[in-house]
């Protein structure tokens, strides 16, 4: 019995790994949705470990426009999946890249003001980030 239940967690294990497939784009084919969420090349992505305010915040269009730049700066986004879905979405790990330098694109929203660390998605990883405007930005509950 304890047999089959190491062979069932290398199974999905395994299966785990085989999702994480990597998207690359051109920054010109990606699309803003808001300070989480991009569309690159023309799949929905869900910013994995971050969390932003959402349409009616007072920081939503000012945030959304920062990540554009952001985007709009770089020569190429990448996204790794994680196989996990959010209603219409993929989550991603994403990186934006310019003259060979790459960066992680969640943290460079944090440190710019426009999201705030998912501890549940991140474990903490972008926590030393946030910024004194980042953390007057609502937290979901199921962040924290």
């Amino acid at each position: 019995m304890k047999r089959l239940v190491y062979i069932i967690i290398i199974l999905i294990s395994y299966t785990s790994l085989s999702y994480s497939k990597e998207i690359n784009c051109a920054s010109h084919n990606v699309y803003v949705i808001d300070a989480d969420t991009i569309k690159l090349c023309n799949m929905k992505i869900r910013l994995n470990g971050i969390s932003a305010a959402e349409r009616g915040h007072a920081t939503y269009k000012p945030c959304k426009k920062i990540v554009e730049k952001i985007i709009a700066e770089s020569d190429t986004v990448s996204c790794k999946l994680t196989g996990d879905m959010t209603y219409d979405r993929h989550v991603g790990i994403c990186r934006v890249t310019k003259k060979d330098k790459t960066e992680d694109l969640q943290q460079k929203i944090i440190e710019n003001g426009c999201a705030r660390d998912c501890k549940r998605y991140s474990s903490g990883k972008y926590k030393i980030f946030e910024t004194e405007a980042s953390r007057e930005l609502p937290l979901p509950n199921y962040c924290k």
